[in-house]
C-alpha cells in the first residue's frame, strides 16, 4: 500500500504499523495517515522572573507549567539565580541577567521546598542555578547539587556588557568551579555567543549585549568566546556542555564541533522556530531534517520563556513555534522522543516518565 512506502523519509506513528499484523490485520489501513508525536517535552531551559516569595513561585510555576503540559511539555527544568560570597546586591549592573532576581542558598533552599525540593511525588518540576561571572564559588555547585539542581546555567551576556575579560573562565578559581561541576556529574547549560543580526522571525534585536558592550570597551569577538568555551570542553571531558540557541552558528559548523567535542550539546531555543502560519521550504526542511536526524543524540528540546516577566500570549506563542519546528521535520519516533525528553534526562540522571 502507497502509505507504507518509504518510512524512511515518510515516517508512520509506530500503531499505524502495528496494525498490519495486530488483530490479525482487522484494523489495518485504519488512521493510515497517523505520523510520529513525541511522547512528550520536557523544557530544559526556562528562567524564573517573577516573585520571591514562595507562594508566589509556586503559583506561578504551577500557572505556567499547567499552560506548557496543556501543549505537550510535561516536564519543565526552571533557572534561579543562586549567589553567595562573591557577589552581592550591591554590584548589580544594567545588564540582562541582573533584571532577574537572585537567591542565595538558604532562600533557594527554603522558597523551592515542598516543590522542588523535598517534594517525593514530583516528578513534573525541576530546578537548575544560574551563577554570576562573578560568583565563581564552588562551594554554589556543592549547595546547588545537594539541593537538587539539575545543572548549572553559565552566561556570557553579562561578560560582554561589563566588559569583563572573556577568558575569565580560566582563572584558578573557575577551575575550580569546574572541578566541582565535574565533582557532582553535572551538565553546564552556557550562552557562549550572540549573533549581531537582528530577526524579526524569532523576535530578535540588533546588536543585543554587544552594543552595551561596545561602549564600554569591548573588542573581542564571538569567535574569542566560542574558542574559550571549546577549550573548556576540551579540558573538562567528564562535563557535558549545552550550547545554548545552537551557540548561534550554522548546522555545518556544529556538525564539525560535534565530532571533535563528544561532550557537546544544544539546545533548540530561539533559533530552532516555526511561525504558525509558515512552512519550511522543502529544501530547508531536508536539510535540517538530515542534521536533526543524525545528531538526534545532541540536541535538546527548551524554549528561552521568561516565567514571572513574559506574559501569557508571548509564552504561549513560543511553546507553539518551537514545537511546530520539531514536529514539521517529520521525524522517526525514536529521534523525537531524543530531541524533546530523552536527552537532558539522560544528562540530568532524570527516569522518563
Amino acid at each position: 500500500m502507497i502509505y507504507k512506502s518509504n518510512e524512511e523519509c515518510y515516517p508512520h506513528a509506530d500503531d499505524v504499523l502495528e496494525r498490519e499484523f495486530a488483530d490479525d490485520g482487522f484494523s489495518k489501513g485504519w488512521a493510515m495517515h497517523c505520523k510520529p508525536v513525541p511522547e512528550y517535552y520536557f523544557d530544559s531551559h526556562i528562567h524564573y522572573g517573577g516573585d520571591t516569595y514562595k507562594e508566589k513561585i509556586a503559583e506561578c510555576v504551577r500557572y505556567h507549567a499547567g499552560k506548557a503540559e496543556s501543549l505537550g511539555a510535561k516536564r519543565v527544568l526552571i533557572m534561579f539565580q543562586i549567589y553567595g560570597r562573591k557577589w552581592n546586591y550591591g554590584m548589580k549592573t544594567d545588564n540582562i541577567m541582573d533584571n532577574f532576581p537572585y537567591f542565595t542558598e538558604d532562600e533557594i533552599k527554603k522558597q523551592l521546598d515542598g516543590l522542588f525540593i523535598n517534594n517525593p511525588n514530583n516528578n513534573k518540576y525541576y530546578w537548575a542555578a544560574y551563577m554570576n561571572y562573578q560568583s565563581s564559588e564552588e562551594e554554589l555547585v556543592h549547595a546547588s547539587a545537594d539541593m537538587g539542581a539539575c545543572f548549572i546555567k553559565l552566561h556570557n551576556a553579562p561578560i560582554i556588557e561589563d566588559n569583563a575579560p572573556f577568558d575569565i573562565w580560566y582563572s584558578k578559581y573557575w577551575q575550580n568551579v569546574f572541578g566541582a561541576i565535574s565533582e557532582r556529574k553535572l551538565p553546564v547549560l552556557w550562552h557562549v555567543t550572540q549573533r549581531f543580526s537582528s530577526s524579526l522571525y524569532t523576535n530578535g534585536g540588533r546588536n543585543v549585549y554587544w552594543k552595551n558592550g561596545w561602549k564600554n570597551g569591548v573588542i573581542y569577538t564571538n569567535e574569542d568566546l566560542l574558542q574559550v568555551f571549546l577549550t573548556c570542553c576540551r579540558r573538562y571531558p567528564d562535563i557535558n556542555f549545552i550550547g545554548a540557541h545552537q551557540i548561534h552558528i550554522g548546522w555545518d559548523r556544529l556538525g564539525e564541533l560535534f565530532t571533535a567535542n563528544p561532550n557537546l550539546y544544544v539546545d533548540t531555543t530561539i533559533g530552532c522556530q516555526l511561525r504558525l502560519y509558515d512552512n519550511f521550504y522543502p529544501h530547508d526542511k531536508e536539510y535540517l531534517r538530515s542534521v536533526f536526524i543524525r545528531w538526534a543524540d545532541r540536541i535538546i528540546f527548551g524554549t528561552d520563556t521568561f516565567w514571572g516577566q513574559e506574559n501569557t500570549e508571548k509564552i504561549d506563542a513560543s511553546y507553539r513555534q518551537h514545537m511546530r519546528f520539531i514536529a514539521s521535520l517529520d521525524l522517526p519516533q525514536d529521534v523525537l522522543d531524543k530531541i524533546c525528553h530523552g536527552n537532558i534526562e539522560r544528562l540530568c540522571h532524570i527516569p522518563a516518565l
